[in-house]
């Protein structure tokens, strides 16, 4: 019997090690986070092209798509944690908005590897239905000022008549 109970204490003893060495026991407040890099370099250098390209617009760089979308209401009781979740962590490379309306223009996607066209897809199709108009710039085009100005000029083009026609 004292063999068993000392097996038992043994293992609880081995348990509470390895549970702190994992840091799974560690509260928040006892593990601190640590920095990142805010953009990477070629965002660093899109934001740059964008900056150049087009001054009468104020760009922000990594916006959680909570700070632009919010969850449609529910026809009966109270909206969910979950009704946001399907976008609230999700960042946006750069927003355009209108220095003089504060008017959102578009939002600018830097496409590279890491995306995905039908997880691209349907992010653009949750933004749409919002209203805001995405502009992706795939990679061969991102180093060249020129044609980021070309790829992007429509849109704002538009953006500048309508302006015009509401003044």
């Amino acid at each position: 019997m004292d063999k068993n109970i000392a097996a038992v204490i043994a293992l609880l003893g081995l348990f509470m090690i390895l549970k702190a060495l994992s840091g799974a026991g560690a509260s928040i407040g006892s593990r601190r986070p640590l920095a990142k890099r805010f953009m990477t370099p070629r965002e660093l250098a899109m934001l740059d092209i964008l900056e150049r390209c087009l001054p009468e617009y104020r760009f922000h760089a990594q916006v959680a798509m909570g700070a632009l979308l919010k969850a449609p209401p529910r026809l009966i009781g109270k909206s969910h944690p979950a009704d946001r979740n399907a976008f609230s962590q999700k960042i946006i490379d750069f927003v355009a908005q209108d220095r003089v309306t504060g008017a959102i223009v578009a939002l600018i996607e830097v496409d590279d590897a890491s995306h995905n066209a039908q997880r691209d897809s349907r992010r653009d199709a949750m933004t749409s239905h919002a209203g805001y108009r995405t502009i992706r710039i795939g990679r061969a085009v991102q180093s060249r000022v020129h044609e980021v100005r070309v790829a992007i000029a429509p849109l704002f083009q538009a953006h500048a008549i309508q302006g015009n026609a509401s003044s």
